[in-house]
């Protein structure tokens, strides 16, 4: 992306999901957040699925995603984890053009929140709040989560599905994924 394609984004009023995990893995480089960031593009955090990023948890990007960007810049203070937290919370709304309906508490908005133990060994000491979330979190310290102001899931147990169905749903699938795969190649060969 270059200066040019900033402009077009910003022209557009593009909304941009940033996935440091799976352009990291797959070596396609950073996309330059920072000059974004700086003309106020809709930048969101994304996870970009298991199939690039080996992940979908928002909370394992906030710390590469911090650290990343002080590495290529070269500036330690670049990507403060407030604004790396922004860019997980309002700025994942505003990249779905959705900032008027979720990702920040505000009365009239959608009630999505979660809740994080933060008397896991990795979280103490909590000097700054935003540090620990972005440097110390791990997704298994979401102990609750709240989605448009319903419990879905409370003290890690999800409430409104049967979550080992599902895992033998997806491996299920899976298989099915790669029967097709490999048929696929034999035919073609």
């Amino acid at each position: 992306v270059d200066n040019d394609d900033l402009q077009l984004l910003q022209d557009a009023d593009v909304g941009i999901a940033h996935n440091m995990s799976a352009n990291i893995k797959s070596a396609k480089g950073v996309a330059p957040v920072l000059a974004m960031n700086a003309r106020n593009l809709r930048v969101g955090l994304g996870t970009d699925g298991p199939m690039s990023g080996n992940t979908l948890s928002i909370i394992d990007e906030l710390g590469q995603v911090a650290k990343v960007h002080k590495l290529i810049s070269g500036d330690r203070e670049a990507m403060p984890a407030r604004t790396v937290v922004r860019m997980a919370t309002i700025g994942g709304a505003r990249a779905l053009h959705m900032e008027q309906e979720t990702g920040s508490l505000e009365t009239e908005k959608l009630a999505d929140i979660i809740v994080i133990n933060t008397r896991s060994p990795n979280m103490v000491p909590i000097y700054d709040v935003y540090a620990a979330l972005v440097y110390s979190a791990y997704a298994s310290d979401v102990r609750h989560s709240i989605v448009n102001g319903r419990l879905i899931m409370r003290d890690r147990q999800v409430l409104y599905a049967d979550e080992e169905a599902t895992i033998k749903d997806v491996q299920n699938y899976a298989k099915t994924i790669a029967n097709f795969v490999a048929d696929f190649g034999r035919a073609t060969n």
